[in-house]
């Protein structure tokens, strides 16, 4: 079980717009709602290869996220960064040819004492699913 907040920006800028933030606070409301665990933060701070200064622009983008979820609550030690270079290859294009590409994917997972099984018939997860059962 994970919520995911997928984030576009545009090309060689590292801050958040009002709607990144609201996508990544919709995402962490969501998580708030599993009963008495902590939440994880597994952040891909990437940048697209013809974005120029690409290390400077996944390091920049990751601290920005990391500063923003710690704003929201999320604690330090359980967010995890992953820089990634996004390639051609690895990116999709929609029909009048621009990319459609997340250079910023945040998902948080449950962190549970003891396993996580209890949350399978827990009317507040959301999604309830016969693979979570």
């Amino acid at each position: 079980m994970s919520k995911v907040a997928g984030l576009q920006l545009p090309f060689s800028t590292t801050d958040l717009s009002n709607a990144n933030r609201l996508t990544i606070a919709d995402a962490v409301i969501t998580a708030r709602q599993w009963p008495e665990v902590q939440i994880q933060a597994v952040v891909i701070a990437g940048a697209y290869i013809s974005e120029g200064n690409l290390e400077q622009l996944k390091k920049d983008r990751a601290e920005n996220v990391k500063a923003y979820l710690k704003q929201l609550g999320i604690r330090s030690e359980n967010i995890i960064i992953e820089p990634k270079t996004f390639t051609d290859q690895m990116v999709a294009k929609r029909p009048d040819g621009t990319l459609d590409i997340e250079q910023i994917v945040v998902e948080l997972t449950p962190i549970c004492s003891g396993g996580c099984e209890r949350l399978c018939d827990d009317p507040h997860v959301v999604p309830t699913s016969k693979a979570i059962r």
